[in-house]
């Protein structure tokens, strides 16, 4: 097999040519009446069988009539073909192309077409025919100019109609990918709000129940007697703890640390959980049920978000109730893992002065705003339910019910 050279290369390589230049419209759109104003009309007048009569002026007439219908050929293509049809050859075949052009293939343009050859046979008669070569004469005009323009003019039609349908589906798909983007870009960036929902709930659920207790502990420490350095000493033990431990939730919240199932928070953790919000004053029970037999544990994501729950409930009563009793009940239920943080009516304490002058503990504890959304969140993420509001006795109670087979 013949390897290419370097210049047939070259040649596959250059770029195709582009499409072929093309007159202005109004130089198209006059061309073929000048044309036939300066060339077929002299010859008409000249020349007695170039034309449909015996008459050379009359010819000329007819033939100038035709060049001046042509001007209209765009605006009105039936009328001026219908005009060229007593004119010459040439004017009827351009307005017939036109015709088939502008209109297809509709029984107007077949009637003019059918006319348009019965006019280019006229000046034949049918009873000379002998010869091969005076039936190619008398084929020879109607096909010339009526089968060959109008094949033109319908294929030029048809493939207008395609460029249209084409550029038609380019617009539709065009504005198809548009509204695809701008959907894929809402879908992002909705995606990219729950996800800095989800980590300003997680956030404010490990740093708000961590600092609460810190801030309280540290209160705590402001009151305490110099002489007492034991009590001094064990606050400070708490806050550090304390501390420790927010670090440590963090970094695994952030993707610092890899954990596993049983280091993550769950129900395992709620007596410690407890036990720092009994070691911040608050006086709180609990009691944990379930599941019994036949019941599946609940899931690790329903366990963390009990967890979250009960931790953010008991933020709240240190915020809102330091002096009231909680009662932290979970029970494993067949319709799913309930729980309830309830805390019983209390007045807030009025503390007396301290020794440097200052109010009871001085820790007045902040409130974000966070806590109740975040825990109705969670619990609906889950598909499960939450209540939180006054009790009938003048407290606070929070209770939630969660699907235990969620994943």
């Amino acid at each position: 097999m013949q390897q290419p050279t370097d210049q047939s290369a070259a040649d596959l390589a250059a770029p195709l040519p582009g499409p072929p230049l093309r007159l202005p419209r109004p130089v198209r759109a006059i061309a073929p009446t000048a044309l036939v104003l300066l060339v077929l009309v002299p010859l008409a007048a000249n020349e007695p069988d170039f034309g449909p009569t015996a008459s050379p002026e009359t010819n000329a007439g007819l033939m100038a009539v035709g060049a001046l219908a042509l001007v209209l050929r765009r605006r009105h293509p039936a009328a001026t073909t219908a005009v060229t049809l007593v004119s010459g050859q040439f004017p009827l075949a351009v307005a017939l192309h036109g015709l088939a052009a502008r209109r297809g293939g509709t029984a107007p343009v077949y009637v003019l077409a059918a006319l348009a050859q019965l006019r280019l046979f006229v000046p034949f008669d049918l009873g000379d025919v002998g010869t091969p070569s005076e039936l190619a004469n008398l084929i020879e005009d109607p096909l010339v100019f009526g089968a060959v323009p109008l094949a033109l003019g319908l294929t030029a039609h048809q493939r207008a109609r395609t460029v249209a349908v084409l550029a038609e589906r380019n617009r539709l798909l065009g504005e198809r990918n548009r509204l695809l983007e701008e959907a894929r870009r809402h879908t992002e960036e909705r995606a990219a709000a729950a996800e800095r929902a989800r980590l300003a709930r997680e956030m404010h659920d490990v740093v708000s129940n961590r600092v609460s207790l810190i801030t309280l502990h540290a209160g705590a420490g402001q009151v305490a007697r110099a002489e007492d350095p034991a009590a001094v000493r064990e606050t400070l033990g708490l806050i550090r703890a304390l501390g420790l431990q927010a670090l440590t939730e963090l970094r695994v919240l952030l993707g610092v640390l890899t954990t596993s199932a049983d280091q993550a928070p769950s129900l395992r953790g709620l007596p410690a959980l407890v036990e720092e919000s009994r070691q911040a004053g608050l006086a709180v029970g609990l009691t944990v049920s379930g599941p019994a037999e036949g019941l599946p544990d609940p899931g690790p994501a329903v366990q963390y978000a009990a967890y979250r729950i009960v931790q953010e409930a008991l933020t709240n009563a240190h915020k809102h109730a330091p002096a009231a009793e909680v009662a932290v009940t979970v029970e494993v239920a067949p319709d799913g893992l309930r729980l309830a943080v309830v805390n019983s009516p209390t007045e807030p304490p009025d503390p007396g002065p301290a020794d440097d002058g200052t109010t009871g503990t001085g820790a007045e504890l902040p409130s974000g705003g966070h806590g109740l959304r975040g825990m109705h969140t969670r619990a609906g993420d889950l598909g499960g339910t939450l209540h939180a509001g006054p009790t009938p006795e003048g407290g606070f109670a929070v209770r939630a019910r969660l699907p235990l087979g969620t994943a």
